[in-house]
């Protein structure tokens, strides 16, 4: 079986794609907050396996996280502020 490995850019995401990645990394977030509240170990993916890493050990991944975050609050403003209005069809904005 082969895969199709295809390079693009971010210039075909939207506003939405880039809430996905936002919620998927909050998650990552929450996930490391609740093993130090718990004190369990946290649980990612990392070089094609499975890492699990202490809960006094998670401060990278946060750092990662929290600047992946910014970012994606930055890309959501621009391409929102770019597109006021959900409704416009080809340009055109549509009177009633």
């Amino acid at each position: 079986m082969f895969e199709k490995i295809e390079d693009w850019d971010e210039s075909i995401l939207d506003a939405e794609d880039y809430k996905v990645e936002r919620a998927l990394t909050n998650a990552g977030l929450e996930a490391i907050h609740r093993a130090r509240r718990c004190g369990t170990e946290y649980v990612t993916w990392e070089d094609g396996r499975v890492k699990s890493v202490r809960s006094d050990q998670t401060a990278p991944y946060e750092k990662r996280l929290l600047e992946d975050l910014n970012r994606l609050n930055r890309k959501i403003s621009e391409l929102e502020a770019k597109q006021p209005n959900a409704l416009e069809l080809n340009g055109k904005t549509e009177k009633t």
